[in-house]
């Protein structure tokens, strides 16, 4: 008998992955990756229903809100002496809310309050004392009521 020639079994080696198959898969996951960028570009901010102001001073105040990481101010708006306002829709400004009282000229100064605070009150804020004694120190006229 004459030897039979046999080819050796080829030797197993790492799985090769096709390049159009790498080249597909990694364009996938940028294009994943820039909508979620987008998405969160073009969302825009959070609101809050509501949040209610109390006024327990004698002036009649314009109130703005903050973050502390903006340096801009959004206007709520005025609130009456003795009285309260509910402001629909509002910006969240976050963890920290920064609220700043004026009544016409007058600088009644800042306070802030946390988110967890703001929940817990149900978003009903009532303007300190301190405020109102800063107004009238500095020279704002109490609204006088008939």
């Amino acid at each position: 008998m004459s030897p039979v020639l046999t080819r050796p079994r080829p030797r197993s080696g790492p799985a090769v992955i096709p390049r159009e198959i790498l080249v597909v898969a990694l364009a996938g996951a940028i294009a994943i990756t820039a909508l979620v960028g987008i998405y969160g570009a073009l969302r825009g901010p959070e609101f809050v229903e509501r949040v209610t102001v109390v006024n327990e001073t004698r002036y009649l105040v314009d109130i703005e809100i903050a973050s502390p990481h903006e340096d801009g101010w959004l206007g709520l708006g005025p609130v009456s002496p003795d009285a309260s306002h509910s402001f629909r829709s509002v910006v969240d400004q976050g963890d920290r809310w920064i609220f700043h009282v004026t009544a016409g000229p007058y600088d009644g100064g800042e306070f802030s309050l946390s988110k967890n605070e703001l929940e817990r009150e149900d978003w009903r804020i009532t303007i300190p004392f301190e405020v109102g004694e800063r107004l009238g120190s500095s020279g704002a006229a109490p609204l006088i009521r008939p």
